[in-house]
């Protein structure tokens, strides 16, 4: 027995000593986190309003503003990259676990200085340079949804975590890219600029997109962006850096409760926006169903340029906006109106029936000429593409 089971040892070792050696001695490697005083040291410091981090704020304000007002994605990432707003939004939350006050101040007073800068940069930055124009950059941070939230929370659980590990505290930069804060906080100093003198890349008017009030809107929207993306952050590090050992749960208790009470005021707008989001798709499901449900009368063949979603009271108002092939038959305008009517009352009773709420849709539809072109194959004679030039030196060689 004991000659089998020293052989059995062996054999383990034989097959371990191989496994190393294939693998070059890969085992997991569950790292430890920070020391309470190390830990402490990092927060504090990141909480300090030093001129380094005024100074790559400024740095990143400016960037960013010239990268949504050029409509330029590179230039909106670097800027996530540089700012440093990431720092004093952990140190707040890990002094709420902690019950420093004395920390939470100096972290709310380093976070609200430096929102106020970003917003007033980007509020001069836009106005000396005068534009008018809301590319979709802007545009796209205006309408945040519960799909913000969540990432902001993802995000949150992140940085937190990446702060407490030295192998991985380079990877705020990409948690920087995955959250972003001082973009939404550019747009809002860029829609206070504005106004009411805002337009979209096309020149229409901001209310076709459900912006009444123009910039002010724009403002409004993407700090709500920002204020998603802040409260998600704090929440879910306070619950990372606490299931890490730091802080007690009794103590961070008040501090996560005012945290609770203060995004609930931001979920309604949150859920609107997102159930916005949910009837675009129910309305592109239907106009990819419905020719084949009723292809008498819907031919499937178009294309839908933008769909607007908004509410008017407890009405919810759809408009469809696209372009059409005109008709192979010759028919009057009157016709075309009584045809494009009855399209849209039934497509309306079914987006009523899908969407089991009040609605109206408005369908604006420009018909057009369609032409269609092909391409040929290898075995076509290519003096037809030649010009008159080539053609008759061409010729020419021919005769010779």
């Amino acid at each position: 027995m004991a000659i089998q089971k020293n052989s059995k040892e062996n054999g383990k070792e034989t097959s371990l000593s191989k496994w190393y050696k294939f693998t070059a001695g890969w085992k997991p490697y569950i790292e430890d986190p920070l020391s309470l005083e190390a830990i402490d040291e990092v927060m504090v410091g990141a909480s300090i309003p030093a001129f380094s981090y005024y100074f790559m704020l400024l740095l990143s304000a400016i960037i960013a503003t010239l990268g949504l007002l050029s409509n330029s994605a590179p230039a909106i990432i670097g800027a996530m990259i540089i700012a440093p707003l990431m720092g004093p939004i952990i140190s707040l939350a890990y002094s709420i676990d902690i019950f420093d006050w004395k920390l939470s101040r100096r972290s709310i007073l380093t976070i609200v200085t430096g929102v106020l800068l970003v917003v007033f940069v980007s509020y001069i930055s836009t106005r000396l340079i005068g534009l008018r124009i809301a590319g979709s950059e802007i545009l796209s941070r205006t309408s945040p949804t519960l799909l913000d939230l969540g990432i902001a929370m993802a995000a949150g659980a992140a940085a937190a975590f990446s702060y407490t590990r030295k192998s991985i505290i380079n990877s705020i930069a990409g948690v920087a890219i995955a959250v972003a804060l001082v973009p939404p906080l550019t747009v809002t100093g860029i829609g206070l600029a504005y106004g009411r003198l805002a337009t979209t890349e096309a020149g229409l008017s901001l209310t076709e997109l459900g912006h009444y009030s123009g910039g002010v809107d724009i403002a409004k929207g993407s700090f709500i962006l920002f204020a998603t993306n802040l409260l998600g952050i704090i929440f879910v590090a306070c619950l990372i850096l606490l299931s890490q050992g730091y802080g007690q749960w009794k103590k961070a208790g008040i501090g996560l409760l005012v945290v609770l009470v203060t995004s609930v005021t931001i979920i309604d707008p949150l859920q609107r926006a997102l159930f916005k989001l949910s009837v675009k798709s129910e309305v592109l499901a239907l106009l990819v169903s419905l020719p084949n449900k009723i292809p008498h009368m819907y031919t499937g063949a178009g294309r839908v340029d933008a769909i607007h979603v908004n509410y008017q009271g407890d009405v919810l108002h759809v408009d469809i906006e696209g372009i059409a092939p005109k008709p192979k038959v010759e028919i009057t305008k009157q016709e075309m109106e009584n045809s494009l009517q009855n399209i849209t009352d039934v497509f309306q009773q079914h987006l009523k029936q899908k969407l089991n709420t009040a609605v109206i849709v408005e369908i604006d539809i420009i018909p057009v000429d369609w032409i269609h072109a092909r391409s040929g194959d290898d075995h076509l004679d290519p003096s037809g593409f030649l010009e008159p030039e080539e053609q008759n030196d061409d010729s020419d060689s021919k005769d010779k």
